[in-house]
């Protein structure tokens, strides 16, 4: 039903394209017919447009005459949708045309025979509702997830014919809760340090749905489900840097004004403006400041594998790698002479102190946020992986 009525929009929109012969001559008689009675619409007497309509009204019919006979003569019972949608066209063009019939060309009359099509409208809808229907049940019946999907949408074919058919509408949830697959993500630590268990919780704490497709629900818990996949997030390794504690001294100058002084000529005499007052001028000096510098710095390395599996057959389906780095650094730094001399960035860490390092476990929760951002952008990335 749905791909008649797209059908017929196609056609609307491609009668602005093209004349009704070229269109005829095409074999685009649907698209020709709605072209020639826009036409004669305006001019009922335009016998161009007339003997256009006359052969593509025939030749359309024909077509869809011959298939009918050949569906019918062939007896599947999978072709009443079709069978529907080919008389459901007759139908359709015989209520186009009849808005500009009859129509005189000459001593001619062009008149269209008018056909009722209802009854087998009506048969083969029934037909191809039962057709669906009973089809989808067996589809439903093999407890298959893949075939489910099939009978959801034939449900929902049976649903377009009749709103109301039989139980149509429990079979079509049904059909929608078998189709659904499954997603469990699990973490895994097979590294050799032992993590707090607010590590992995913390990791897989985000918004699932976000990766959820129209088939596939993925779950961050385990709620005892016959699972169909297993996403699991393996860290295999955890690197850790030793602590590095960087020790730099270093003077730092600059030239400043420091106030002003009286202009003197190269002879040292005072020079004046043009009222007799002496001219000053920025007093330059150069300063400078002994810096002490202590570089605190510590790094963690996280590396592991997003690794999709099916739970059925426990085979591993494919593996992504995943890995991320988290640095810990800080600068200390004493000053010792005149502050001016400095730098901007150097002049706010004055009097900043050493910290304690952070210690491992403290280096690998700092890595989480990381590690968990490329986590999530890279299940979402191969979201579909799974089916």
């Amino acid at each position: 039903m749905i791909r008649l009525i797209a059908f017929i929009f196609a056609a609307l929109i491609l009668t602005s394209c093209g004349s009704s012969k070229k269109l005829y001559q095409h074999g685009r008689y649907d698209q020709a017919i709605h072209k020639c009675v826009k036409k004669l619409r305006g001019n009922p007497e335009n016998t161009k447009e007339m003997n256009i309509l006359e052969k593509s009204y025939n030749a359309a019919n024909d077509i869809n005459n011959s298939r009918i006979k050949f569906l019918k003569t062939d007896g599947k019972p999978e072709t009443w949708n079709e069978v529907f949608n080919n008389y459901s066209m007759l139908k359709d063009r015989q209520q186009l045309v009849r808005t500009v019939l009859p129509l005189k060309n000459g001593n001619k009359i062009i008149d269209f025979p008018q056909i009722d099509y209802d009854r087998e409208i009506v048969d083969a809808k029934k037909n191809a509702a039962e057709y669906f229907y009973v089809h989808a049940k067996k589809l439903l019946s093999y407890n298959d997830r893949f075939k489910a999907r099939e009978a959801y949408f034939e449900f929902k074919k049976v649903k377009e014919y009749y709103e109301t058919y039989q139980d149509v509408d429990k079979y079509i949830e049904d059909a929608r809760n078998a189709g659904i697959t499954t997603v469990l993500l699990q973490f895994d630590n097979n590294t050799i340090i032992k993590l707090p268990q607010e590590f992995g919780l913390q990791l897989l704490d985000f918004n699932t749905a976000q990766l959820n497709s129209e088939w596939v629900n993925y779950s961050n818990k385990n709620m005892n489900y016959n699972y169909n996949n297993l996403v699991k997030i393996n860290l295999k390794t955890i690197d850790i840097s030793p602590e590095k504690l960087k020790e730099k001294e270093s003077v730092q100058t600059k030239l400043i004004q420091d106030g002003t002084e009286v202009k003197l000529d190269q002879n040292n005499n005072v020079v004046k403006d043009s009222l007799g007052n002496p001219i000053r001028v920025p007093r330059m000096v150069t300063v400078s400041c002994k810096v002490f510098e202590v570089l605190q710095q510590k790094a963690a390395h996280l590396d592991g594998a997003i690794e999709y599996y099916d739970l059925p057959s426990k085979n591993q389906i494919t593996m992504k790698p995943l890995a991320s780095d988290f640095f810990f650094e800080n600068r200390a730094i004493t000053a010792n002479g005149d502050l001016r001399a400095l730098d901007t960035e150097t002049a706010k860490l004055v009097g900043k102190t050493p910290v304690p390092f952070p210690n491992d476990i403290q280096m690998i929760m700092g890595a989480t946020d990381i590690f968990k951002k490329v986590m999530v952008d890279l299940l979402r990335e191969n979201k579909y992986v799974i089916k």
